[in-house]
C-alpha cells in the first residue's frame, strides 16, 4: 500500500506518492476481510474492461511484467507514481493497494485506490470514582469499514499466456468497480491510470438492457398482466430522463417478489451486469414507442406503454373458463374511433 496525497500550495499543490518499503503482513482474519470487500464489489458492480489504444500507460506493461517475473513492491510503487502523476486536484486523497489476485484460476492483479473516512469511536469506560461513561475518539483514516462505500478497485489479467511482449498490453482484460462514482467512471483512472476502456459503450449495454430484459419477462412465469406492467416498465424506464440504468433496481422496482430471484438469475446469465451504467438508447429508441400484446386467432394490440394496464386505457383481465384453459379480456376504454383500414397479417 501507498500513500498518494496532495502537497504544496496555491498553485504548486499537485498529488505525490509517499512510497512504503515493504509489503503489508496481514492476518489471516484481515485478510479475509478485505477479500469479502473486494470479492462483493466485483461481482456487484464491476464492467469488463479491456486496453485502450487512445491513451499510453504503462499499468499493462507493468502488470504483464509483474506477472512473468513476480516483484510486487517494484510494481506497486511504479503504479503509485503514475496514479500521482495522473489524478486530479479535485480527487481526494488515498491509499492504493496492489494486490496478487486469482480469478477463475488465472493469477491476476488487482489495484484498488481507497480514500480515508472520518469516524467517531465510542467505547465504555469506568472512571476513577467507578463512575460508568463513554470515551469518544475522533479518527480520520478509516478505510473498508462496513458503509465505506468510497474506493475503486479494477483486477487485470492476461487473456494469452503465449503473447509477446509486443502484444501483451493488448492480450489483457479486466474489471473494474467504481464504488464513489458508480456509472460514472472516472476517466483518469480508467484511461489514463489504467490504460483501459469499457468494452461495452453505453449504448451497447443500453440496447442489452432491453433486450435481455424482454426475454426473461417473456420466458418467466409471471401471468399475463404482470408480464404486460413489466414490459411497460421496461419501456417507461428506457424513455425517462433519467442518465442511468440499473438492473437490480429495476428488478426490485418492476418486477413481484415471488419472481425477482428467476428474473434476476436470468439477466445474470445472459450477461447483463447487475449494477449502473449509463443509459444511451440510440439504438433502442425506435422499438420504445408502442407494446405489442399478442393474442390468439392472429389478433395484436400496439400501444404507448404507459396506456397499457389498470391506469391506461387498454386493459387486460383474466377470464377463468369452467375448463380451466387460460383465456384474457381486452378492453379498449374511452378512446375515439380514427379509421379502419386493410392491413397485413400479423
Amino acid at each position: 500500500m501507498h500513500q498518494v496525497a496532495i502537497v504544496g500550495s496555491g498553485d504548486e499543490r499537485e498529488f505525490a506518492a509517499t512510497l512504503t518499503d515493504v509489503e503489508v503482513e496481514l492476518t489471516e482474519a484481515d485478510l479475509n476481510f478485505l477479500r469479502e470487500r473486494f470479492v462483493d464489489a466485483l461481482e456487484r458492480r464491476a464492467l469488463r474492461i479491456l486496453p485502450s489504444e487512445d491513451v499510453d500507460s504503462p499499468t499493462p506493461t507493468l502488470v504483464q511484467d509483474h506477472l512473468e517475473d513476480p516483484n510486487m513492491l517494484s510494481l506497486s510503487q511504479s503504479l503509485a507514481i503514475r496514479l500521482a502523476a495522473v489524478q486530479r486536484l479535485n480527487a481526494k486523497p488515498g491509499l492504493l493497494v496492489v494486490a496478487d489476485a486469482e480469478l477463475d484460476g488465472t493469477k491476476c492483479v488487482l489495484i484498488a485506490k481507497v480514500e480515508h473516512q472520518e469516524a467517531m469511536r465510542a467505547e465504555p469506560t469506568v472512571l476513577k470514582d467507578g463512575l460508568r461513561g463513554i470515551s469518544l475518539e475522533h479518527i480520520n483514516d478509516l478505510v473498508f469499514g462496513e458503509l465505506n462505500r468510497v474506493y475503486k478497485i479494477a483486477i487485470l489479467r492476461q487473456t494469452d499466456l503465449d503473447a509477446s511482449t509486443e502484444d501483451a498490453a493488448q492480450e489483457f482484460e479486466g474489471y473494474l468497480a467504481d464504488i464513489q462514482n458508480g456509472r460514472n467512471f472516472a476517466n483518469y483512472y480508467l484511461g489514463e491510470f489504467l490504460g483501459f476502456r469499457l468494452a461495452d459503450e453505453p449504448e451497447v449495454l443500453t440496447e442489452r438492457f432491453l433486450e435481455t430484459f424482454s426475454v426473461v419477462i417473456e420466458s418467466s412465469s409471471l401471468n399475463a398482466n404482470e408480464k404486460i406492467d413489466a414490459h411497460a416498465a421496461l419501456s417507461l424506464e428506457l424513455k425517462s430522463n433519467t442518465q442511468t440504468l440499473d438492473a437490480a433496481d429495476f428488478i426490485r422496482k418492476h418486477i413481484p417478489a415471488a419472481h425477482q430471484q428467476v428474473i434476476q438469475r436470468g439477466a445474470k446469465e445472459r450477461g447483463l451486469p447487475l449494477m449502473s451504467f449509463t443509459k444511451d438508447p440510440r439504438r433502442v429508441k425506435n422499438k420504445l414507442d408502442n407494446l405489442r400484446i399478442r393474442l390468439g386467432g392472429d389478433i395484436s394490440i400496439d400501444a404507448p406503454a404507459d396506456q397499457i394496464g389498470e391506469a391506461g386505457k387498454v386493459r387486460v383481465q383474466r377470464n377463468d373458463t369452467e375448463n380451466g384453459e387460460e383465456l384474457y379480456d381486452v378492453t379498449i376504454k374511452g378512446v375515439p374511433l380514427d379509421s379502419v383500414s386493410n392491413s397485413n397479417s400479423r
